[in-house]
């Protein structure tokens, strides 16, 4: 992706901040997969919410990857927020590159974003969502208390209801990730839990997100993709089978609005 080989937004470029920042080495290919969703990110932002002279957090961002290439494409403050804080090695490395602050954040816990600052212009929210065993409302409640009126949400998660899984069910097979759960302690979660594109929008607007683009795409399956696969997602990306919402791909931009009010005798508080 991105500019120069070495630039700061290609493979070369975010091996060189991993390097910076001390991500060892055998967790590059996993990045890297990561990263290849990158481009569609970066190409959804830019043609529906221009970044100069706002302050974005990254929501369990990871290392950083995503707000040092979308600051490098996008201009704007980026901000990050991960179960671990990094080091002072990756914070340099953060701030070197456009990423200002770092914050540590439980995002199981009830209200995780609070002790955050609440006047952030926009957060992204990117491929965490499905890994969470909480209720979602109470998340993005939380998230709604940290953004300014009239900021946004950029949330992007696996869509429940792509071709693979559609074609699974119809020979009776579970959709469910086997490897969901971890068997030791401590483990991060797999797809726990995944949405359909209608599904997000009700959650979200039921908080004070007001949908205002959305996109399903179908991303590259792996980072050395064979010929038939490039052509599958080419096919799949096509204006022509977006109706169908067959991609692997939710992307979804949301803007903050008044929230709904909520029945006093309804504890969970959805209606």
């Amino acid at each position: 992706m991105g500019d120069s080989p070495a630039g700061p937004t290609s493979n070369a470029g975010l091996r060189a901040f991993w390097t910076a920042a001390g991500v060892p080495s055998e967790r590059w290919p996993y990045f890297e997969f990561q990263a290849r969703r990158y481009r569609s990110i970066i190409d959804a932002l830019a043609s529906v919410r221009p970044l100069d002279g706002k302050v974005v957090l990254d929501l369990g961002g990871g290392v950083g990857g995503l707000a040092v290439t979308a600051r490098a494409h996008l201009g704007g403050t980026f901000e990050l927020a991960e179960f671990l804080a990094p080091d002072a090695a990756h914070a340099r490395a953060l701030a070197d590159r456009g990423v200002r602050r770092s914050y540590q954040v439980d995002l199981s816990a009830l209200r995780p974003l609070d002790g955050l600052p609440i006047d952030f212009d926009g957060v992204l929210f990117v491929e965490v969502l499905e890994h969470l065993l909480v209720n979602p409302l109470f998340l993005f409640r939380n998230i709604w208390d940290h953004v300014k009126p009239g900021g946004f949400l950029f949330l992007t998660t696996p869509n429940m209801a792509r071709i693979g899984n559609r074609w699974r069910l119809l020979r009776g097979r579970s959709i469910k990730e086997k490897g969901r759960y971890p068997v030791t302690p401590g483990g991060v979660n797999g797809h726990v839990i995944e949405y359909t594109r209608d599904e997000l929008d009700r959650l979200l607007e039921f908080e004070g997100f007001r949908p205002r683009f959305h996109r399903i795409v179908q991303q590259i399956p792996s980072t050395t993709p064979s010929r038939r696969q490039r052509w599958g997602v080419r096919l799949l990306n096509r204006d022509s089978f977006q109706k169908w919402e067959l991609g692997d791909d939710i992307l979804a931009l949301y803007e903050k609005v008044d929230r709904i009010p909520k029945k006093p005798d309804d504890p969970s508080g959805w209606v």
